[in-house]
């Protein structure tokens, strides 16, 4: 599956302060507990800007490491 969308993210902020379980928000967004349980732990507390901004920092730290070894 793809990546986690600015958009999930925000309803993953959503379903944290409604007190949501991992599997519950996995159910509700067609992901994996685990894949919720790593995107909240990309800050405490979770928030969907600081998160979305985290996502593509390290997405572009990526891209810089794969063009030095091509």
């Amino acid at each position: 599956m793809s990546s986690i969308t600015y958009s999930e993210r925000i309803k993953i902020e959503t379903f944290c302060e409604l007190g949501l379980s991992n599997i519950q928000m996995g159910v509700r967004l067609n992901r994996s507990p685990s894949t919720i349980s790593y995107e909240l732990s990309r800050c405490q507390p979770y928030q969907a800007e600081l998160a979305q901004t985290d996502a593509e920092y390290k997405s572009l730290v990526l891209v810089g490491i794969v063009r030095q070894f091509y």
